[in-house]
């Protein structure tokens, strides 16, 4: 009779702790929970054949700052034609920050480069920044404002931009970034 009680007690809290895992993993993906700039993401502009990759790593414990680094995915490093001479794009780099509890502002930089003599040769310099709007538990909605420079706009040699340098042009656009989700392992089909 008592084996049969602690085999039911042992069941009964097998089931209690199963339905706390999935509801745990329920909530963790409510809309509710506080916006965190965290994890790696994949971002598609609508229309176009871009995209790109990138990755937050938190440098404070709320998750409220970040750093990011990103891989883009640019076929074209010339700009559409409007630099000739650039070979690649660099890594772009970035910050962000939330400013509102489903809201944050980012500022990023790359380069459109090409092989130098002794050392690569900036072409081009990139600043964009703009919005990251959370729309739901692993997407966002991002709106982008790309400021391009040329390499003379930066005098002091620091790479970035001079004070009161005006960019030789201004693209906007909204990328929808997805959020790389955690999967189970794949496993191959069985053998016929």
């Amino acid at each position: 009779m008592k084996m049969k009680q602690n085999i039911a007690l042992a069941a009964l809290g097998m089931a209690l702790g199963t339905v706390l895992i999935f509801t745990q993993a329920a909530w963790s993906d409510r809309e509710d929970q506080p916006f965190k700039l965290q994890g790696s993401w994949v971002a598609t502009v609508p229309g176009t054949p871009l995209s790109w990759m990138y990755t937050f790593a938190p440098s404070d414990p709320s998750g409220q700052e970040a750093a990011l680094h990103a891989n883009l995915h640019l076929a074209d490093a010339t700009a559409l034609g409007a630099f000739p001479e650039a070979e690649y794009v660099s890594g772009c780099i970035g910050e962000a920050a939330v400013t509102r509890p489903n809201q944050a502002a980012f500022t990023t930089l790359y380069y459109g480069m090409k092989k130098g003599v002794a050392l690569p040769e900036k072409v081009y310099i990139v600043l964009d920044s703009g919005t990251i709007k959370k729309t739901g538990p692993s997407q966002t909605e991002v709106s982008h404002n790309f400021g391009v420079y040329l390499p003379g706009q930066d005098a002091d040699g620091d790479g970035l931009p001079d004070k009161g340098q005006v960019p030789i042009a201004c693209v906007s656009y909204v990328s929808l970034d997805t959020r790389l989700p955690l999967l189970p392992p794949c496993t191959p089909p069985p053998a016929p």
